[in-house]
């Protein structure tokens, strides 16, 4: 018979593992240690490069704060479009409502980079607020996320959205269909090729669709 004495080093042990977290990579240590230096730009560049390659949660802060930054929000960018861990997409989602022009247009295409499903609602405010400037890019993140809610947005523009935000949209059906039917789910893609074809006149675009459409049949 097993001991109750003996039973306590493994519940110790079970107990402590949740608390147990793995330390920064030292690269990422480096690298935060420059972004809070007075380090140049290309030394500031290269450590948000780092940091999508070596960084997790604990770099989330700093790439998030230069978001807006001139010279470095790019590179902040393309490091927590790396940085895998789910605080990464978070920080790209909540800087939606405080960035504008350019800066915001890159945090839109990042989370379509990341194909961050939580942001989908996010992406479908944008498409339907023409204030914000960033109908275009919203919805070729939805085409890249691809899954069937943000497909649903493209169809809906495609059928009675906008005129000058159908061929967007259309450019974006394209990359959602490829991604629907990679995940299984060819009738869906096949019918937002086929909202495609409806919703532009005759022409090169249709005729990639109906192409595309032939071949998941």
């Amino acid at each position: 018979m097993i001991s109750i004495r003996s039973l306590i080093p493994a519940v110790l042990i079970l107990a402590l593992a949740g608390c147990v977290t793995t330390p920064p990579h030292p690269k990422a240590t480096a690298a935060l240690a420059v972004l809070s230096s007075t380090a140049g730009l290309q030394e500031k560049a290269r450590a948000c490069q780092e940091l999508g390659d070596f960084g997790g949660p604990s770099a989330v802060p700093a790439l998030a704060a230069l978001l807006d930054q001139e010279h470095l929000a790019d590179y902040a960018r393309s490091g927590l479009e790396g940085i895998q861990d789910p605080s990464a997409g978070k920080a790209l989602r909540q800087s939606l409502e405080r960035l504008a022009g350019r800066f915001l247009s890159g945090a839109v295409n990042s989370l379509g980079v990341r194909r961050e499903i939580a942001a989908v609602p996010d992406l479908q405010r944008l498409v339907l607020d023409p204030k914000r400037g960033v109908a275009p890019e919203a919805l070729a993140s939805l085409g890249m996320i691809g899954t069937t809610e943000a497909a649903k947005t493209l169809q809906t523009v495609l059928t009675g959205g906008p005129a000058d935000l159908r061929e967007p949209a259309a450019h974006a059906a394209f990359s959602a269909a490829a991604r629907l039917a990679k995940d299984g789910d060819r009738p869906a893609a096949r019918k937002l090729l086929e909202s495609v074809i409806s919703a532009l006149p005759p022409g090169h675009l249709t005729k990639v669709a109906q192409n595309q459409a032939a071949a998941l049949r």
